[in-house]
């Protein structure tokens, strides 16, 4: 069985290799941002109606100067650039469907004080600060390949007075999962390791795959076309002209769970705690 060139030249495995270092909720993003309603939805929102501009120490800040309602219909703050990917999407999450569990608590800051989560964020990553209709802000922060979103409490970071960041983990009732999140937050703000590679879990290649399955569902490929993208055309081959149907089933498998991804379970990636 040999693949359609043309079609499968659409999709590449290599483009989907972001995707492993992306935490729960940019994989949701993933997901929703290949739902046809809310595409027609982001497309016919006015863009121009949201404030972004630079401030010091390359921090960007964001301000919607309108109503979101119907972003917030999907669980976003504002509609991001539909186009860019889980890692690059400035993607806020509203607090009402977001199981945040990482909030910087601003206060002032007294003379001769550092602030030590200020500095190393702004010395590694890149940050996006927002302020969202209702005054909340929070803060996007790229690093090491890492996104984390991080809710605001205090005072505001856009304080004409010195202020400083405390890191609190809020709502968290074992020692395991405050591990997990301190582990989460030192992937985004610690030194990156050159010699440390991305490694895929379980969930992230299920979700992988299912991100595939859509897109080549789209670009008119069939199942055997998936299989080849995923696993290379030999081993879906194989696969095919065996009396097994492990490998068939499981496009099938990704494709109802994309679906079911992007048509509205992102959701659950979302409230979901780690």
């Amino acid at each position: 069985m040999a693949l359609t060139d043309a079609k499968c030249a659409q999709i590449i495995l290599d483009d989907y290799e972001h995707t492993c270092r992306l935490s729960r909720s940019r994989w949701a993003w993933e997901f929703l941002r290949r739902n046809p309603e809310f595409r027609r939805a982001a497309l016919s929102s006015d863009q121009s109606r949201i404030s972004e501009k630079p401030a010091c120490h390359g921090v960007r800040l964001i301000r919607p100067d309108c109503d979101q309602s119907e972003a917030e219909k999907f669980g976003l703050v504002f509609f991001p650039d539909i186009d860019a990917n889980g890692h690059d999407a400035n993607a806020f999450w509203n607090p009402a469907i977001y199981a945040r569990t990482l909030t910087v608590q601003v206060t002032p800051r007294h003379a001769g004080d550092r602030d030590e989560i200020f500095e190393q964020t702004v010395a590694t990553c890149e940050v996006i600060h927002l302020t969202d209709r209702v005054g909340r802000e929070s803060l996007l922060i790229r690093g090491n390949g890492h996104v984390l979103q991080v809710a605001c409490s205090g005072l505001s970071l856009l304080s004409m007075e010195p202020v400083k960041m405390k890191l609190i983990i809020e709502d968290v009732t074992t020692l395991d999962e405050t591990l997990r999140l301190i582990s989460r937050a030192q992937r985004v703000l610690g030194k990156a390791d050159e010699a440390e590679k991305p490694e895929w879990t379980r969930s992230s290649l299920a979700w992988r795959n299912a991100l595939i399955a859509i897109d080549a569902h789209e670009a008119g490929l069939n199942y055997f076309e998936t299989a080849a993208i995923i696993y290379g055309e030999q081993r879906a081959t194989e696969a095919w002209q065996s009396p097994s149907r492990a490998m068939k089933d499981e496009m099938r498998r990704a494709l109802a769970r994309g679906r079911e991804l992007r048509d509205g379970g992102y959701r659950d990636l979302l409230a979901a705690q780690t």
